[in-house]
């Protein structure tokens, strides 16, 4: 038998460079070929671990925002082997049409099978099942079905966490708050806006990589980056005073169809703690909404409250005393432009400082301002801003600040060019422009015995309870003496408390002693920057701004609210004083330093104390827990932690649930009933005014 040596000599070759290729790759995957130094994306992968972003708390721990887990369920229709593909798809599909419900099994097949040879082909190999978002017990349902039972390395399961934004008060304090739906908006508004980097946390990082055999396993070799949950934000906010502030504005605003907006901010005087930041705005439906924030963003020319820091400088600078008698000049002439008439003088011939403090008369503070600051004007404007800091601005944790603006007796050309007669007009509250923030600020000085604090809304960062960073009182400086203080107290005082202040009517015999000031001021028509429109429309901006109570101030509060255009006019007392003392009452009534107490409208859920313990005992136990009082945070955290799946409507607190406490488990299902404690808008019958 011959043999062929050419046939010999080419299986001979052909067996020597095989050897050679298996050789070769046996040197570059040993010595050669390191993990992380070539991240082919068809080999290596990085998966997003998500971070869970920060709560925003009442002051004493109430949860105003929180983010609960929802999950989303997709699936790498390649992951799977043939076998285990063919044995399951079948199942899988008839679970999938049966759980959510809107396609037939069939179409459930054809969607994975299809989106499987794709992916074999080098195309598309992900799916998501359904968009739906699942509870925690929900995911893990659906994470149990045929070919998904088997994991991500073999059944190619992908559970996508999104974090749902809820608030369980729902839209009270919605501008102070902000508002969004899920960790991948980015916030502008509120807290939400202002303190999303704190918020926020990190996403953490999981490398992975495919195996020979087309798995994806973790890959060890590069460094996992765990996720960093974003920090809570404790705020300064009382959330009972913000449900009474807005419930008091919202009965002044459903009172007329004459005015569509306001705002309340009530701060504690020592601190410069914000308690309440209301803003409301009629929603055209019959209802309102917080769409814009007045208090902070809406400036404008005060009008009478202003004469606070008149009067404040005169004393500072011993020009007068509250006892200081000038003539009552009905019709008075200063600095061009026709006469300024002051009818509130018609009775008079001759007026103390206080009593034309207390009827708020304009032409006795223009005259004051005239006389003794005429030579030097920007001596006034330099005292208001620096010494007074009514029209100095501060840094505030919310966006959208606007910046005071007061004239400039330098300029001399141009529209902001300064004229003699702006002098008395800024002594009474015109030719400058302030936040209600920044009024506010100057009077709780006022009644922090010239004491001027920085409004400030966030108390501290916490980590699990504990507190990461705290922001403690901030003194901003000293607006005035405390012997002047005392006697700008007198002069408030009696606006409300002498027969024929601004004040008299609305507070006479208040429970509370109240020291405030009113105001009204003409709002320009952006139109023709005017004060009127052409057919004579007037618009203006009510205020009433004060303290309580009077012997040892608390709190102070602003209260300004804004008309349509109208032929009337607006008074600070009308609409404004009417607020400012149901919320002084409310919060008298309230407080064990000044009587005795009566409960507040809400309670704080019982995280750490007997509520949880019960819960827990009736769970172990095998019954239905009472959760009743708590909110939705908690009573999902006991549940979801006993395997219970969760379902609830309303906002707020737990009021009702299915089935009832006490009742014994068994499918772990459970319904929650929310409510709020107080009224929505929408809910309130506005039609009658």
């Amino acid at each position: 038998m011959q043999v062929n040596i050419r046939k010999v000599g080419f299986a001979y070759l052909v067996f020597v460079l095989i050897a050679l290729l298996v050789v070769g790759r046996i040197i570059d995957l040993q010595f050669i070929h390191k993990p992380g130094r070539s991240l082919s994306t068809k080999i290596y992968r990085e998966d997003v671990l998500p971070c869970t972003r920060g709560s925003i708390l009442a002051d004493d721990g109430r949860y105003l925002a929180f983010s609960i887990p929802e999950y989303r369920i997709g699936m790498d229709c390649v992951q799977a082997d043939s076998a285990v593909f063919a044995r399951g798809i079948d199942s899988l599909a008839i679970y999938l049409a049966n759980f959510y419900g809107d396609k037939k099994a069939a179409q459930y097949k054809k969607d994975i099978t299809e989106r499987r040879k794709e992916g074999l082909k080098g195309g598309r190999r992900y799916l998501f099942l359904n968009r739906k978002l699942l509870t925690y017990q929900e995911m893990k349902q659906v994470s149990s079905f045929p070919i998904l039972r088997e994991g991500r390395a073999r059944g190619g399961v992908d559970v996508v966490k999104v974090d749902h934004r809820t608030y369980p008060y729902g839209r009270l304090g919605f501008r102070t708050l902000g508002y969004i739906k899920d960790q991948s908006e980015i916030p502008t508004i509120g807290i939400e806006g202002s303190c999303d980097s704190i918020l926020r946390g990190t996403d953490g990082m999981q490398p992975m990589r495919l195996t020979e055999g087309r798995n994806w396993i973790v890959d060890t070799d590069r460094e996992t980056i765990q996720p960093v949950d974003g920090l809570d934000v404790q705020l300064t906010l009382d959330i009972d005073l913000q449900d009474v502030a807005q419930n008091a504005l919202m009965d002044i605003l459903s009172k007329t169809n004459e005015v569509h907006a306001g705002t309340v901010v009530v701060m504690d005087v020592p601190t410069g703690e914000v308690k309440a930041m209301v803003n409301l705005e009629k929603n055209g439906k019959g209802g309102f909404d917080e769409t814009y924030n007045y208090a902070i963003g809406r400036k404008g020319e005060p009008g009478s409250v202003f004469k606070g820091a008149t009067l404040t400088t005169l004393l500072e600078d011993k020009k007068i005393t509250l006892d200081t008698e000038i003539p009552a000049i009905v019709t008075w002439n200063y600095g061009g432009g026709a006469p300024f008439v002051d009818h509130y003088l018609d009775r008079y011939s001759t007026i103390s400082v206080k009593r034309a403090y207390e009827i708020s008369s304009n032409n006795v503070f223009r005259i004051l301002a005239a006389r003794n600051y005429d030579k030097n004007p920007k001596e006034f404007l330099d005292k208001l801003t620096n010494e007074r800091r009514i029209t100095k601005d501060f840094p505030f944790e919310l966006k959208g600040m606007a910046k005071a603006n007061l004239k400039d007796p330098e300029v001399k050309t141009g529209r902001a060019a300064w004229n003699m007669k702006d002098l008395p007009q800024i002594a009474m509250g015109y030719t400058v422009e302030i936040t209600p923030l920044h009024t506010l600020n100057f009077y709780n000085a006022i009644a922090n015995e010239g004491v001027m604090m920085r409004p400030h809304l966030v108390r501290n960062y916490q980590k699990d309870g504990r507190i990461v960073e705290e922001f403690k009182p901030e003194k901003l400086g000293t607006v005035c003496s405390k012997e002047t203080a005392h006697e700008v107290w007198k002069a408030m005082r009696g606006v409300v408390e002498s027969e024929g202040g601004t004040g008299y009517r609305i507070f006479k015999d208040c429970p509370v002693e109240v020291a405030g000031k009113t105001g009204t001021a003409r709002i320009v028509f952006p139109q023709n920057g005017k004060y009127e429109d052409r057919a004579g429309h007037k618009m203006h901006q009510a205020t009433f701004v004060g303290f309580f109570p009077y012997g040892s101030p608390k709190y102070s509060m602003i209260v300004v609210v804004y008309s349509e255009p109208t032929f009337g006019n607006f008074y600070g007392a009308t609409w404004c004083g009417p607020v400012f003392r149901q919320v002084a009452e409310q919060i008298y009534a309230s407080s064990i330093d000044w009587q005795e107490p009566i409960p507040r409208t809400g309670t704080m859920p019982e995280r750490d104390g007997v509520k949880p313990l019960e819960c827990h005992e009736d769970m172990r136990n095998g019954l239905v827990p009472d959760l009743t009082g708590l909110g939705l945070r908690d009573a999902m955290g006991l549940l979801e932690a006993d395997g219970y799946t969760v379902t609830f409507e309303g906002k707020g607190k737990v009021y009702g649930q299915v089935p009832a406490a006490g009742d014994t488990v068994k499918n772990k299902n459970i319904h929650l009933k929310l409510k709020e404690s107080y009224s929505h808008a929408t809910e309130r019958d506005t039609t009658k005014h």
